[in-house]
């Protein structure tokens, strides 16, 4: 009875640890590797919202700087330009541009994306000489005398990634460790029980609630960034694109629970059909003597 007692609070210690396990590993990964973030963010160049914001950022900054006259042909020819396969080329160089930034700022590093006012902000500089091409492919009157585009796009809030940074460092730092320590935990608790019917049992309903509860949290989150962010219609695209691959694991942990339990019930029906029979012999064995 102790020993199946001992072995479901090492399962039940492992599915505590499962939810933040899956979170460390695959979202460190995803945000450290550029390859990943790359990945992550180029399709973000196909959302309506976030050429949007690109268009509506880059003609606020140009717009002062043409004649009244040329702005709707210039503003045209913005639109144009986010809507071509050209931007996604010049996102992805952005992008290439911000990854180190980004990490440096997770990190609490010198030299991260600079912090305007309480928003972090994404430098639209890089995508200048595209736009100028643009503007000269569709005749924009004086086009390369219009100065460099000096444009800022506000992603998150300044307080919100400011709390994110402890809890980053954390994970970075167990994105190995809390995984191998969910499954070693998991696995010892099983073979160590009598009862591994039931403890597998235990263990895929702990999966299962634990995962649920980090996939709310994960949706409660995103509701925060977005409503603390500048432009929300920026920020819940990027944080969907950084975080999608947390969700399908926990999902995919949530289908092994479901596995565990079912696995885990028919074992347990099968283990008390074998324990009466060494009683019944012996039964029977006391009254052959008499």
């Amino acid at each position: 009875m102790f020993r199946t007692g001992f072995a479901t609070v090492l399962v039940l210690l492992g599915c505590l640890l499962a939810g933040p396990a899956v979170a460390a590993y695959v979202l460190v990964g995803e945000v450290t590797d550029r390859d990943s973030y790359l990945a992550a963010v180029t399709p973000l160049a196909d959302e309506p919202a976030v050429r949007k914001v690109v268009a509506d950022q880059l003609s606020a900054a140009i717009d002062d700087k043409v004649p009244a006259s040329a702005r709707q042909l210039v503003n045209g020819s913005i639109t144009n330009f986010v809507d071509s396969g050209e931007f996604r080329t010049a996102w992805v160089t952005l992008n290439k541009e911000v990854h180190p930034q980004l990490l440096a700022l997770l990190r609490d590093e010198p030299g991260s994306l600079a912090v305007n006012g309480d928003a972090i902000v994404l430098d639209l500089g890089v995508l200048a000489a595209d736009v100028k091409a643009r503007f000269v492919a569709d005749g924009v009157p004086l086009a390369d005398q219009i100065p460099n585009v000096a444009a800022k796009v506000q992603v998150v809030s300044g307080s919100a990634v400011r709390q994110a940074v402890p809890a980053f460092d954390l994970l970075e730092k167990l994105s190995v460790a809390l995984p191998v320590a969910s499954i070693v935990l998991i696995v010892l608790g099983v073979a160590l029980s009598a009862r591994r019917g039931r403890t597998l049992m235990v263990a895929g309903f702990g999966l299962v609630l634990v995962t649920v509860l980090v996939i709310l949290f994960q949706w409660l989150v995103r509701s925060q960034v977005t409503a603390k962010s500048p432009s929300p219609e920026l920020a819940g695209p990027f944080y969907d694109a950084l975080t999608s691959k947390v969700s399908i694991v926990l999902w995919v942990v949530c289908g092994i629970g479901g596995v565990f339990v079912i696995v885990g019930a028919f074992l347990a029906r099968r283990a008390p059909a074998a324990d009466p029979r060494p009683a019944a012999d012996y039964g029977d064995q006391r009254s052959y003597r008499r």
